[in-house]
């Protein structure tokens, strides 16, 4: 089967998407469309793969397998989200009661704890993924209208770089100039007449 033959919607699905296109001024192509709602498809499947399980530290999830440690006199002292649960030494404790066992009264959990979470390599203060989640909590999300517009745009730019580089490739492939003008020729670079 030759791969360029082969269509990705059934022909009436296309015609019907090229007419919906056309009609409300889209400048989009179908493989554009196609391209952005395979991405959404992908981002939803994602968010509905992640984890249930873990422990909930008021608006910071820490999915199961998620590490949490501080350093106290020069030991770094580690526990585990297992379960729905925040495990130090064996037994569940919350961030404040596990800051409050290592270093006593007076510590502030989201600045003493550092967090790594399942699959990643680098540990991040706490603070800081709070202060994150405050910050995109405050933007509201795009809607899908505003999501399809802002990836039509970035498309279009992306395009125009595209078109705006292959005229600078044409237009110095057309410059055939010679690098040494004639007056800084060398005798012997320069061919005689032949009749």
């Amino acid at each position: 089967m030759n791969p360029a033959q082969t269509r990705l919607l059934p022909p009436a699905t296309e015609l019907l998407l090229e007419e919906f296109l056309h009609k409300s001024g889209n400048t989009l192509s179908v493989t554009e469309v196609l391209v952005a709602a395979v991405n959404l498809w992908i981002e939803r499947e994602r968010a509905a793969a992640l984890p249930t399980r873990g422990y909930h530290w008021k608006m910071l999830f820490l999915p199961e397998g998620t590490r949490v440690r501080m350093q106290y006199d020069e030991t770094w002292h580690s526990a585990e989200v297992a379960g729905d649960d925040l495990i130090y030494q064996g037994r569940p404790v919350s961030p404040h009661q596990l800051t409050q066992e290592v270093a006593g009264d007076g510590r502030n959990a989201w600045r003493d704890l550092w967090i790594r979470f399942p699959g990643e390599r680098n540990w991040a203060c706490a603070a800081q993924l709070r202060a994150r989640l405050q910050k995109r909590a405050a933007i509201p999300p795009p809607t899908p209208v505003e999501a399809m517009a802002n990836a039509a745009k970035t498309m279009s730019n992306a395009l125009n770089a595209a078109l705006v580089l292959i005229e600078h490739v044409d237009l110095q492939s057309r410059n055939t100039l010679e690098r040494r003008l004639p007056k800084s020729r060398r005798e012997y670079d320069e061919l005689e007449d032949i009749h």
